[in-house]
């Protein structure tokens, strides 16, 4: 078995946009030119202000897309800046995004970018 290798240094954003604005594609790709490697979209369906809001519920789009993105520590906030912009999150009802800190993330790393990582002292292995 070969050894395991933890990323620790990973935030994940979170994005919820409206299906029907097309939103989500081009916030993947704000990510992907500010240089996330990794990224998921799904479709969901929403519920809450359509629910309150009886008759007039009609006109709320319930249809959803959601977005993460991981993200190294230190792009953390230009990715986020911006997926927001390309979003135009400053609307009302666009959406909504948040990122949190993700404690610990397993995955495959080449042997020849970890020999680099650790020539630059920016990993260590783990017991």
């Amino acid at each position: 078995m070969s050894q395991m290798t933890y990323l620790t240094d990973v935030w994940m954003i979170t994005c919820v946009v409206n299906t029907a604005t097309k939103q989500a594609d081009k916030m993947l790709l704000a990510a992907r030119d500010m240089g996330s490697r990794a990224a998921l979209g799904w479709h969901a369906r929403g519920f809450g202000a359509r629910e309150r809001l009886g008759a007039l519920g009609v006109a709320v789009e319930a249809e959803k897309d959601i977005i993460q993105v991981l993200v190294p520590s230190e792009q953390r906030e230009l990715v986020f800046e911006a997926m927001y912009k390309a979003g135009d999150l400053d609307r009302t009802g666009a959406g909504f995004m948040y990122m949190k800190p993700v404690e610990k993330l397993a995955t495959y790393v080449p042997e020849s970018l970890l020999e680099r990582l650790r020539a630059d002292g920016k990993t260590r292995t783990a017991k």
